[in-house]
């Protein structure tokens, strides 16, 4: 059997990613179940800079579970928990689906800008899209117990790469004749999730604020939950384009 260059453009564009998006679902929760538990610990000011007396409140982290509304997904890849145990199976799992999650987009992005070469748009999505997918990978590598600070960066700029590269192609899917714009209302809510969650990262209230940890950490699977679901939308929208060619 021959396989050739459209068969593999469909694969990697159409059906590949479906797959990866349950593996990831699979591995992460998973990864939850496997915590060894522990939340951020912090103190919360609820007076003044001095934090005294009464106007303290401790936040105990000794949790022995993944709590949805105070653990951010990054907890399941630290080598230590917040709780101060051995986070090796969850970290494993949830490393694991970010960097199959990471290579699959890798391979997205570049058959994807293949499909519309010469296409200087679809050139910058592809970049910026690809440059995404290695800062998924960035996040495993850095697990935030040991490396924070590059930790922090590569979350930052997943985003923000991401929300570039949906745009782009959200244009070219308006202009192109053949594919659906109906597809365009998918991305069209997961820019504007991209974008609010860009804000609350850059403006919104810290873990040390109250209520801040649990605004934080719900927004994040949030974002994720619509991430997950813009690659069902990506995917159906593309494999209509590749079966007209």
């Amino acid at each position: 059997m021959v396989i050739n260059n459209m068969d593999l453009r469909y694969f990697f564009i159409a059906i590949f990613p479906r797959y990866s998006m349950i593996f990831f679902i699979v591995c992460v929760s998973m990864a939850m179940y496997f915590y060894s538990g522990g939340i951020y610990h912090m103190v919360i000011e609820t007076g003044g800079s001095s934090c005294p007396g009464s106007s303290c409140i401790d936040i105990n982290h000794h949790t022995k579970s993944y709590s949805f509304s105070k653990n951010f997904l990054s907890d399941l890849g630290r080598t230590i928990s917040h709780g101060g145990h051995n986070n090796f199976h969850s970290s494993l799992l949830f490393n694991m689906a970010l960097s199959f999650g990471g290579i699959t987009y890798i391979l997205f992005y570049v058959y994807l800008g293949n499909l519309f070469r010469g296409n200087k748009i679809a050139m910058l999505g592809s970049i910026t899209g690809v440059s995404g997918a290695i800062c998924f990978i960035g996040v495993a590598f850095t697990p935030a117990d040991l490396f924070l600070p590059p930790h922090i960066m590569f979350n930052l700029w997943i985003f923000r790469f991401f929300l570039i590269a949906t745009i782009c192609y959200s244009w070219i899917i308006y202009k192109s004749k053949r594919i659906d714009n109906k597809y365009l209302i998918g991305n069209a809510i997961f820019i504007a999730s991209l974008i609010f969650y860009i804000l609350v990262l850059m403006f919104g209230p810290t873990p040390r604020e109250p209520g801040g940890l649990e605004f934080q950490a719900i927004s994040q699977k949030f974002i994720m939950f619509n991430f997950l679901a813009s690659i069902i939308v990506q995917t159906l929208g593309f494999s209509k384009l590749l079966n007209n060619y």
